[in-house]
């Protein structure tokens, strides 16, 4: 905002992250240019929404979507997602003027698995602090590194009848359909048996009280932290499968605040120490027959989804206007040649390698259009 000013003309490229202020004739020329080949590729990729995403030598994958708010329900049918693979619940949290009672978290979550007509919800608790606290926490929030403090999972567990109120509304919310309940940022295994301690309290209270719940879902946490991918084997005996987060996971491992302009060009999902964790986190999950996600950024992204995919990875969540992107990159390959990529790409030591090689490939496999529309 210190560089513009009232009456500037500006073109906002979301994709690439950069605004040209004032742009020159030739660049508008460009961005035309871009505008209409974008409208073209969006037409090509409709036409997929109903084709399974599978690789042309059989191998399928899931794609889900990331929603926040009931209106996204509808984007993720649009796109054609096959679930939903992350549901915010804190942005209830966040909009009210106190912690929302169960009757209206139940009621909340009712209307997205209902409007997901069957397909999996997978629903995570409460992930406030940080950048995310409600207006009614504010005054207990004031902390010198808040991305290292109280947030998440840790404040669930100390505001245990808060969060086991949040377990009850899912758990009854399950028995409306197909749902996972997921945990964030979870570092110890210490966490998950207390978690696990307290959904076994609320499930028990409802058993006791008559009340229909799932009493079967699944549990599953959020590989955010470099504690939880080097003990995701470990985690993996206690839960039943795991979600990357790779936005918090990038940071934490590189030391880099992505928020912060002054070291934000340091935050490198293609970073060789970034894909070793991924790696070791997926092969974790394959040694205990367990299934691994992924819901961070990256698994919305061509050029990771071609190295992901070689890696083993089973679930990709995103928001739902990149699903069409991503099932037209795993359509337009095969599983094995994903697999030579990811082994080549692994034993790689810089970005810059890396990036050259992968851009490399997509090309290849003629999906240059996709990296220029979507990077």
């Amino acid at each position: 905002m210190e560089s513009v000013h009232q009456g500037d003309m500006l073109i906002v490229d979301g994709n690439a992250g950069g605004v040209h202020v004032n742009p020159t004739t030739e660049v508008i020329r460009e961005y035309d240019r871009l505008e209409r080949d974008y409208a073209e590729l969006n037409r090509e990729l409709g036409g997929l929404k109903d084709l399974p995403p599978e690789t042309t030598d059989g191998r399928r994958v899931s794609l889900y979507a990331n929603i926040g708010l009931l209106s996204d329900v509808a984007f993720a049918h649009l796109h054609g997602a096959q679930g939903i693979g992350l549901y915010r619940t804190e942005i209830a949290f966040l909009s009210h003027r106190d912690f929302p009672s169960e009757e209206e978290q139940y009621e909340l979550y009712k209307l997205v698995i209902e409007g997901m007509a069957g397909k999996p919800v997978t629903i995570r608790t409460l992930d406030i602090g940080a950048d995310k606290y409600p207006t009614y926490m504010r005054s207990m929030t004031l902390e010198p590194n808040p991305f290292l403090g109280w947030r998440s999972i840790r404040i669930s567990l100390e505001v245990e009848e808060i969060f086991k109120t949040q377990l009850r509304a899912i758990l009854r919310a399950g028995d409306l359909g197909r749902v996972r309940l997921l945990i964030p940022m979870v570092s110890s295994l210490e966490e998950i048996l207390k978690v696990k301690e307290i959904l076994g309290e609320a499930k028990h209270e409802l058993e006791s009280e008559g009340t229909p719940y799932d009493r079967n879902m699944e549990l599953g946490i959020m590989v955010e932290v470099p504690a939880a991918v080097q003990l995701a084997e470990r985690f993996l005996h206690e839960v039943d499968f795991l979600s990357i987060g790779t936005n918090d996971l990038i940071q934490y491992i590189l030391a880099v605040d992505r928020s912060n302009r002054k070291v934000a060009s340091l935050y490198e999902p293609l970073h060789p120490a970034v894909l070793s964790a991924l790696n070791s986190t997926i092969q974790a999950g394959k040694r205990e027959g367990k299934r691994v996600g992924m819901c961070g950024e990256m698994a919305g992204d061509p050029l990771c989804a071609l190295l992901l995919l070689g890696m083993g990875l089973e679930e990709f969540s995103m928001g739902a206007l990149y699903i069409p992107v991503i099932k037209k990159t795993i359509r337009s390959m095969s599983y094995q040649a994903a697999k030579t990529h990811a082994q080549i790409v692994l034993e790689m030591d810089t970005v810059g390698e890396i990036k050259g090689y992968l851009f490399e490939q997509m090309r290849r496999h003629g999906m240059v259009e996709l990296l220029e529309m979507y990077r």
